[in-house]
C-alpha cells in the first residue's frame, strides 16, 4: 500500500516556481503567427474552390489517393501508418494538407545532408574490442544478442568503467556539479531542456569559475525544448563569459523549417573524458524538487567512469559539429583524440564488474532501422524472469504490445510504472488507454502517487538494463534524437532493480476491473485520442 504520510511529507517539501526573465519568445510568435495565417488562407481557398466542384474534388481526391498509396509502401511503423491514413479519411482536405506539410518524413535540409556525413566521418572514432565481446558472451551468454545487435549498430561494449545510479535527479545534479568543479580540461553539457532557475544558476558559476581556470566548456542545448525557458540573449552571455554554445535544429519564422519533430532530446554531460553521466533529467528547478511542477518530480541517470565515457564524448561531438555547422563552410575533420579517456584513468578501473554500452538512435541514424525501441524489445524478449520497466508516456506500437503481453504470458514478471500526475493531460489519456490490452495479458501496471515520474529504465532479470532519454512512444522511437547506455553485470543493475522496488512502495496497482469500467466518456476521448497517438 501506499505510504500515504510519506507522499503527504514529499509534496509539502516543493514550492511554486519563482518567476524567471523574460524568455524569448519572439520566434516562436512569429512561427505561430505565419501558420495561423497559411492556415486562414488555405480555408479562404477551399472556399473560393466552390466555384469549381467536381474539377476540385476529382485533384483532391487523386492527390489523397496517391499519399495513401505512398504511405502503405514506404517503411514506417504500421500504427503510424494508420494514423495518417485515418487523418487523411476524417478531415479529407486538413488532413491532406497536414500529411504533405508535415507527415511526408521530409526532414530539415541541414540534417538530410550534414548528420549523416558527420556521422560517417566520426564512426573511426568508436573502438571495438573482440576480446571484450567474448568476455561478455562467456559470462552472460543471455545477453549476447543485445551486445550483438548494438555491435553491429555501430556502438562499441566496454569494461573498465564503473557505473554509479542515481534514484533521483536530486542526487544527479549535486554530483555533476561536484565533478564538475574539479575539472581540468573540458565540460560537454549536452541537454533537451535548459532552463533558468538556481539549478543552472549553480551550474552556471561553476562553469565561469572553470573557464577563468582555462578549461574548455561547452553547452549544447536544443531549441524548440528551450524556447520558453531562456532569456534574451542568452548565447551572447555566455559567450561574454568564455562559454561556447549552440542550439539544435533553430527553429525560423518560416512554417516550412517549424519543425516540432527531429528535436535532439539527448542528456549527456562529460568532465575530461574520464566522467560521463546521462539520463532523463533536464538542466531545471522542478528535476530537482526545489520547486512544483506536476507534484514530486522522479528521475533517474547513471554516472560513468572509465573507458566506456567515449562513445558519450563521440556523440556528443557529433551533435557539436552537427548544430555548430556553417553552411558556407566545409565540413572538416576535426581531432578528437584529445577528448579521450586517459589510459591511466581506465586502468584504475580494471577490476570493474560487468560491461557498458552506450548508444544513441535517432531518424537519420540508419534508415528503416530503430536502435532504442530494439533494445527494449531485445530485454523484453530475452527476459526470463522479470522486466521491470519506468517511463512518463506509454504509447507502444503494436510491436511493443504484442512483446510485452507474451513476455506476461510466458510466466515473465511484467511491471510498469506511469506517472498518476501527467505533465500532458491528452498523452496521459492515451497513457491509460493502453493499460487493458496489456493487464489483460498479466502485465501489472502502477501509477507513481507523489508526482510524475520522467524516469526511462528497463531492468530485467538482475543481468541487464538501460538507463537514458528513451519514452516509450513514437517521438522518441521515431521522430527525436535519443540516447541510452545499456548496462549488463553491473551493480547498478541490482541498484536499478532495488529502487524500482522501493518506488512500488508509493505507487498504486491499476485494477483491470476497475479500469474497464471507466466514465463512458473518458473512453470516448481515449478512443479518439488514440486513433492518433502515433502523431501526438
Amino acid at each position: 500500500m501506499p505510504k500515504n504520510e510519506d507522499i503527504k511529507r514529499i509534496k509539502q517539501k516543493l514550492k511554486k516556481r519563482p518567476k524567471r526573465r523574460k524568455a524569448d519568445m519572439k520566434r516562436l510568435i512569429i512561427a505561430a503567427a505565419i501558420f495561423a495565417a497559411q492556415i486562414g488562407l488555405l480555408i479562404w481557398a477551399l472556399y473560393r474552390m466552390n466555384a469549381f466542384v467536381l474539377s476540385s474534388y476529382v485533384v483532391l481526391q487523386l492527390v489523397s489517393s496517391i499519399s495513401v498509396i505512398k504511405i502503405v509502401l514506404n517503411r514506417n511503423n504500421p500504427s503510424y501508418k494508420v494514423a495518417w491514413i485515418a487523418l487523411i479519411l476524417l478531415v479529407p482536405v486538413l488532413g491532406l494538407v497536414f500529411y504533405l506539410m508535415w507527415g511526408r518524413g521530409s526532414y530539415p535540409k541541414k540534417i538530410k545532408k550534414v548528420l549523416p556525413e558527420i556521422a560517417q566521418m566520426t564512426v573511426p572514432l568508436h573502438r571495438h574490442s573482440k576480446e571484450t565481446e567474448r568476455l561478455l558472451e562467456t559470462q552472460y551468454p543471455n545477453q549476447e544478442r543485445i551486445m550483438r545487435y548494438l555491435h553491429n549498430a555501430g556502438f562499441p561494449v566496454y569494461k573498465e568503467t564503473a557505473v554509479t545510479y542515481y534514484e533521483l535527479g536530486d542526487t544527479f545534479f549535486p554530483a555533476l556539479i561536484e565533478d564538475m568543479k574539479k575539472a581540468k580540461k573540458f565540460i560537454f553539457l549536452e541537454f533537451y531542456i535548459l532552463s533558468e532557475g538556481d539549478l543552472w544558476q549553480e551550474i552556471y558559476g561553476v562553469l565561469k569559475q572553470k573557464v577563468s581556470e582555462g578549461v574548455e566548456v561547452r553547452i549544447l542545448y536544443d531549441d524548440f525544448g528551450c524556447i520558453t525557458c531562456l532569456p534574451k540573449n542568452f548565447d551572447k552571455e555566455l559567450a561574454e563569459n568564455g562559454i561556447k554554445t549552440a542550439a539544435f535544429n533553430v527553429i525560423k519564422p518560416i512554417v516550412n523549417n517549424f519543425y516540432m519533430n527531429y528535436r535532439n532530446h539527448q542528456k549527456i554531460a562529460v568532465v575530461d573524458g574520464n566522467i560521463g553521466y546521462t539520463g532523463g533529467a533536464n538542466i531545471a528547478d522542478e528535476y530537482v524538487n526545489t520547486v512544483e511542477a506536476f507534484g514530486h518530480w522522479k528521475d533517474t541517470g547513471v554516472r560513468l567512469t572509465g573507458r566506456g565515457v567515449w562513445s558519450l564524448t563521440v556523440n556528443f561531438l557529433q551533435m557539436w559539429e552537427y548544430s555548430s555547422y556553417n553552411k558556407k563552410a566545409k565540413i572538416k575533420k576535426s581531432d578528437f583524440s584529445k577528448y579521450a579517456p586517459d589510459e591511466s584513468f581506465c586502468a584504475k578501473q580494471a577490476e570493474t564488474r560487468g560491461f557498458v554500452q552506450p548508444f544513441a538512435d535517432g531518424p537519420l541514424r540508419t534508415p528503416g532501422e530503430n536502435e532504442a525501441e530494439s533494445v527494449y524489445m531485445q530485454m523484453i524478449n530475452t527476459a526470463k524472469k522479470y522486466i521491470y520497466i519506468t517511463t512518463p508516456y506509454l504509447v507502444p506500437d503494436n510491436e511493443m504490445i504484442v512483446a510485452l503481453r507474451l513476455a506476461a504470458q510466458s510466466g515473465v514478471d511484467v511491471k510498469l510504472i506511469t506517472p498518476a500526475i501527467p505533465d500532458k493531460g491528452y498523452v496521459h489519456l492515451v497513457t491509460q488507454s493502453y493499460y487493458g490490452i496489456l493487464m489483460d495479458a498479466g502485465v501489472k501496471i502502477y501509477e507513481y502517487l507523489p508526482g510524475f515520474i520522467h524516469a526511462k529504465s528497463f531492468v530485467a532479470d538482475d543481468e541487464s538494463a538501460v538507463v537514458g532519454t528513451i519514452n516509450m512512444d513514437f517521438r522518441s522511437f521515431y521522430l527525436h534524437f535519443e540516447n541510452g547506455v545499456w548496462l549488463c553485470g553491473n551493480r547498478a543493475v541490482q541498484s536499478i532493480r532495488n529502487d524500482f522496488i522501493k518506488t512500488l512502495d508509493y505507487c498504486e496497482e491499476i485494477d483491470y476491473n476497475v479500469w474497464k469500467n471507466r466514465p463512458w466518456y473518458k473512453k470516448a476521448a481515449q478512443g479518439f485520442l488514440r486513433l492518433f497517438a502515433p502523431l501526438l
